[in-house]
């Protein structure tokens, strides 16, 4: 059956018809079957094939990449009502009964975003500003006008600095802004966290992953997010306190800081210390009054160098409130995108088992609630399977060994897809590989902070970058005495074992979790391991395309991402945002207005540890430098008399000036 192929251009609607296979072309070239004349299309995108009832396309080693549904793909089905976007193009099919005439055009209609909403669209489409939800068809386009914002009868506010995400991101961006002397009352920060707490998601995460407030965190804490300075930092203070309570184990803190990894192991601080450090500088900095509760929906530039963000008030803060009531404009000149992790990375085999057994509670991932699970085994006992490793998995073993204490009839089966026997290795520094898991190196975070490796990656084309990131390996968790002795202890005893293969199948008999396995290589034959409990440590989903947001923006705009430092072709799986070295997102850039990123939404950057507060106050101080260079309102000179100035305030617990 035919398809017949569907897209805009220069304010024409045009359709073509195809019979038959294919394949059939797409791209800048006057040769191919569809032909996009736009310099962000290749001259040959894209093909089309048609098998049966099925639309298959192919990118075909684009330069700018092929999207469906805002998706980064390389080669999948098309199915029908999916938008392909190929460059600033949208196009779609439907089937057709006959063949009809080759190429038919016609006048597109009247734009949508020029139409004004009457009554007849109902409430919320009027105040929107046309048909659909909101935003509506103010978004519809690259550019909002500001009297079309105010004529809707939504604009909240206007601000000169707007942080969107609300979390430790966008908490170091407005630490940094005020202690450069932007006033409160010019920034506005956007969130969902109930209590306006920038940890909120990282502290549920953490909680939710076995980190309780007395341990402390697996991460590098060579930065504070509460102390621009770092001094004194979490060891200092701890030191301290340890030293006033007449406890001499502090001086132990400031040896590891000093001697790691050499001579001691890593300095990690305790989760309910970074906690209230965090509770303390938000107060000094005015961190409430800024903050506004909204899910943003959507962004675009508009006619006067500024942005206008699109946002709904969470239900619970308006309760009453009709949907249309709660949703609302805020229009700024800066902005800061940090939105964090879009989702907990879910193995697809064990959300199938999910969906296959509702009812059985026996299946979770280590960023779910699951306390429920360790209660159990400390009563029954009971054998549990871990996949993945890492941070995380560390984490999830150590409170089976914390319950092995109260009842020693439990069982670990850990299971990685393969095994790690040698770490990365670079120059002459290689990492160091403890159970399956390549541990931090001593020059890893300390060289990206501010050393040779930093300034490595920030000179790097794109394609240098992808290299470099592939041969050093990612941020992972540091060497520590307790996690070995728990492997060690574990193996020697039995209790714990290691499996290495890929999942063929998950069943539900007798009241367990049978985990078919297909050997890999050497390391054993086909085997079923079988568990009363199977927890999920894969981490947590890095891919943009999962937030709408920012999938929307990437689309909108044409924004380039970072090439991926694994394997596959360069396409496939696309990182984050494309940065500068000063973190702004150039191709959001609107006249005097200026769009900056931190975190994984630049994953693969100018930047090797992103997510880690390294890598959230780097990209704070980098922005806010640039800020002062473009004399933004309020942004001082921070000059170092300013500084210290600056950091006896912070010092003294009184507000920035």
């Amino acid at each position: 059956m035919p398809i017949e192929i569907s897209w805009q251009h220069s304010g024409r609607a045009e359709r073509r018809t195809f019979d038959g296979r294919g394949p059939f072309r797409i791209g800048r070239s006057q040769s191919g079957d569809v032909m996009l004349d736009h310099p962000q299309v290749s001259r040959l995108h894209v093909e089309v094939t048609v098998d049966g009832a099925s639309v298959r396309i192919e990118d075909k080693g684009s330069q700018n990449g092929t999207r469906i549904d805002g998706r980064q793909v390389t080669a999948a089905t098309w199915s029908p009502g999916e938008s392909l976007q190929i460059g600033p193009f949208t196009l779609r099919y439907v089937w057709v009964a006959a063949q009809v005439e080759a190429t038919r055009i016609e006048p597109a209609p009247a734009p949508r975003a020029e139409r004004r909403a009457s009554p007849a669209d109902g409430p919320d489409a009027a105040a929107a500003g046309g048909r659909g939800q909101f935003p509506g068809t103010l978004f519809e386009g690259r550019t909002v006008a500001v009297a079309d914002i105010k004529a809707s009868g939504k604009l909240a506010a206007e601000t000169d600095y707007l942080a969107i995400g609300g979390g430790c991101g966008s908490f170091c961006w407005v630490d940094h802004l005020r202690v450069y002397g932007v006033p409160a009352s010019a920034i506005r920060v956007l969130g969902v966290a109930p209590d306006k707490s920038p940890y909120a998601k990282w502290g549920r995460l953490c909680r939710v992953s076995q980190i309780p407030e007395h341990e402390r965190i697996r991460s590098n804490s060579i930065s504070t997010p509460d102390n621009i300075w770092g001094f004194p930092g979490y060891a200092s203070r701890e030191f301290v306190r340890d030293v006033v309570h007449g406890r001499m184990v502090g001086f132990k803190h400031v040896l590891q800081v000093f001697g790691e990894p050499v001579l001691t192991e890593s300095y990690t601080p305790r989760l309910g210390d970074v906690f209230r450090s965090f509770d303390v500088e938000a107060k000094r900095i005015g961190w409430d009054e800024m903050w506004v509760h909204g899910q943003v929906l959507g962004i675009r530039k508009t006619d006067d160098d500024r942005y206008v963000v699109a946002y709904r008030v969470p239900n619970e803060f308006a309760p009453g409130a009709a949907r249309a009531d709660r949703e609302r404009f805020m229009v700024a000149r800066y902005l800061q995108l940090a939105t964090g992790y879009p989702a907990s990375n879910f193995l697809p085999d064990l959300q199938d088992f999910k969906r296959a057994h509702p009812d059985v509670p026996a299946v979770v991932n280590a960023y779910e609630e699951h306390d429920e699970i360790y209660r159990t085994l400390e009563q029954k006992g009971g054998t549990v399977l871990i996949r993945g490793r890492g941070i995380v998995a560390s984490r999830v073993i150590q409170r089976i060994f914390e319950a092995r204490q109260k009842n020693p009839n439990i069982r670990v089966l850990h299971l990685n897809r393969s095994a790690v026997t040698e770490g990365a290795k670079y120059d002459l520094a290689r990492r160091p590989v403890r159970a399956d898991v390549q541990q931090q190196p001593f020059n890893w975070p300390k060289a990206c902070w501010g050393g040779t490796l930093r300034k490595l990656l920030e000179e790097a084309s794109p394609d240098k970058r992808s290299e470099l990131m592939k041969v050093w390996g990612g941020t992972t968790t540091a060497d520590r005495d307790d996690w070995n002795v728990i492997i060690e202890t574990g193996t020697r005893e039995g209790w714990f074992k290691s499996f290495y293969g890929s999942v063929q199948s998950m069943t539900y008999q007798d009241g367990q979790v049978v985990t078919r396995l297909e050997g890999r290589e050497k390391f054993q034959e086909s085997v079923d391991l079988t568990a009363d409990f199977v927890v999920d440590c894969t981490g947590l989903v890095a891919r943009l395309d999962e937030t709408p947001l920012l999938s929307d923006l990437t689309r909108i705009y044409d924004l380039p991402r970072n090439k991926v430092s694994s394997g596959g072709a360069p396409e496939s799986s696309l990182a984050g945002l494309a940065v500068t070295s000063a973190f702004e997102v150039a191709g959001l850039q609107n006249g005097r207005g200026r769009v900056w990123a931190a975190g994984v939404v630049t994953a693969n950057g100018p930047y090797a540890a992103v997510d880690s507060f390294l890598g959230l106050q780097y990209a704070a101080l980098r922005s806010v430098d640039q800020l002062g260079l473009l004399r933004a309102p309020g942004v001082s000179r921070f000059g170092p008399l300013r500084s210290f100035g600056q950091w006896l305030r912070w010092c003294m617990g009184r507000s920035p000036g």
